[in-house]
């Protein structure tokens, strides 16, 4: 019985390396990595991956979204709340009805222990208010939970 488990982890981790051996790479790159100190101990070792991986990263690292920027700026926060049962369920269900309803985008953010919907990626708190101004009149039933909020935005390019 020993034997057979010994032979059972033997074919297991066998069939593990020649599966990540088949695997084929189609295109790799250099690079040279921020932290090289992190591979002191294994001087031989050697990054590979995918060139988009490669821009991705470097777009994250620049801060840019592609197409976008983030920057600071304003939004329009309508929910918010920290109730176990219901939180999450609420406001991804209101992101869904308003999607369609309201001419910005519309944000689910999850701070722990709450769960938030905001409106919008405005520059300035004037356009933030004219946008809650306009948002209250359409949704009244939301006037009390609407107010601004500081926020990092998306904008284009």
């Amino acid at each position: 019985m020993k034997l057979t488990n010994n032979v059972l982890i033997l074919l297991f981790g066998l069939s593990l390396s020649l599966g990540v051996r088949a695997q084929q790479v189609s295109d790799s790159v250099t690079m040279e990595l921020p932290y090289p100190a992190i591979l002191n101990d294994m001087p031989n070792a050697r990054v590979v991956q995918d060139s988009l991986v490669t821009l991705l990263m470097q777009e994250k690292i620049a801060g840019v979204t592609r197409g976008l920027m983030e920057m600071q700026g304003f939004r329009v926060q309508i929910y918010s709340s920290n109730t176990p049962s219901t939180s999450k369920q609420e406001a991804m269900l209101l992101e869904q009805n308003l999607r369609d309803s309201v001419e910005v985008p519309v944000y689910v953010l999850y701070t722990p222990p709450f769960w938030k919907v905001r409106l919008g990626d405005f520059r300035t708190m004037e356009e933030a208010r004219t946008y809650k101004d306009t948002f209250v009149v359409a949704f009244p039933h939301y006037a009390s939970e609407t107010y601004i909020v500081r926020d990092k935005i998306q904008i284009k390019k």
